[in-house]
């Protein structure tokens, strides 16, 4: 695993309309599993072949699971931004065991905060498998540091 890159990335650094894309993982039953255990959620349609056969050809990833890996591949290591929230999760189509989800972010909106210090970066974040499906999208809303304000000089 490679170390990521920080770089300190100001508000005014942004453009809307640019994009990045991320990295891509396949999702196998094994992850499935173990998110499972970890979170509790052992709903049928993640843990019981016979259950969710019927409904998805197989066990389907949790929407959390597809959630966490996108923005997983999609997370910027700026360390002038932190996460403020997410809107509008969506998961359009089930991740399956052995999909392969690929991401990309998209820069939606800039916005003014009432802490004239930050600003609100908001990013459109889409997973897509293999086939090209969409599997999940959201928004993901960044406060990040403005540039400092430099004093005029008094005359």
């Amino acid at each position: 695993m490679t170390t990521p890159e920080f770089r300190d990335r100001y508000f005014e650094e942004y453009v809307l309309g640019e994009t990045a894309t991320g990295g891509t993982r396949i999702i196998d039953t094994a992850d499935i599993t173990r998110f499972a255990d970890l979170t509790g959620d052992h709903h049928p349609a993640h843990t019981d072949p016979g259950y969710a056969a019927p409904k998805f050809g197989s066990v389907i990833a949790h929407g959390v699971l597809t959630f966490g890996v996108v923005v997983g591949l999609t997370v910027e290591y700026n360390g002038r931004a932190v996460a403020y929230g997410y809107d509008r999760i969506r998961f359009p189509r089930p991740v399956l065991p052995g999909d392969t989800v690929r991401a990309a972010a998209e820069v939606v909106d800039l916005a003014e905060h009432r802490n004239p210090r930050i600003g609100l970066v908001t990013k459109q974040y889409t997973g897509v498998n293999q086939r090209g499906e969409t599997v999940l999208v959201c928004k993901h809303v960044l406060a990040v540091d403005r540039m400092p304000q430099t004093e005029e000089p008094n005359e």
